[in-house]
């Protein structure tokens, strides 16, 4: 493995826990600029086209969810200089409600576990996410 090739894979694991810190935290906008242009996100039974997309498809989020994202077992191979792939564990805890709750919030089981599957795309401004698609593993 080259220096180049541990940078990549470093870089590459910090945009999979930042897109999902952004997803918690509703950071939408930041969320939707790790995508690349004409990347794909595979959620929840519809296919996310582009950033546009993903933003339009947050803002339909109820106001008072409040989800954590825990992200496991992350594997990231370097295909070139341009192009990435990784595999990653994903829990999801959710609690639903209909305006933001004062924390903490009841804990449950985790609303599901999944297996991540994800492409991504190096441009001029850095590594983005060029497809994303989850295989959910266990639901509650």
């Amino acid at each position: 493995m080259t220096t180049s090739d541990h940078a990549d894979r470093l870089d590459i694991e910090r945009l999979i826990y930042r897109f999902f810190l952004f997803l918690d935290e509703r950071r939408y906008a930041d969320l939707s600029g790790l995508m690349a242009p004409d990347g794909v996100w595979h959620r929840q039974g519809k296919v996310l086209r582009g950033p546009g997309d993903v933003m339009d498809a947050l803002k339909l989020r109820p106001g008072g969810a409040t989800t954590r994202h825990l992200i496991t077992n992350v594997v990231v191979d370097v295909t070139d200089s341009a192009r990435a792939e990784a595999t990653f564990y994903l829990a999801v805890f959710f609690h639903g409600a209909d305006v933001p709750p004062k924390l903490p919030v009841p804990i449950e089981l985790p609303r599901h576990i999944s297996i991540f599957n994800a492409k991504f795309a190096r441009g001029a401004s850095g590594w983005s996410v060029a497809d994303l698609s989850e295989i959910p593993t266990f639901a509650k």
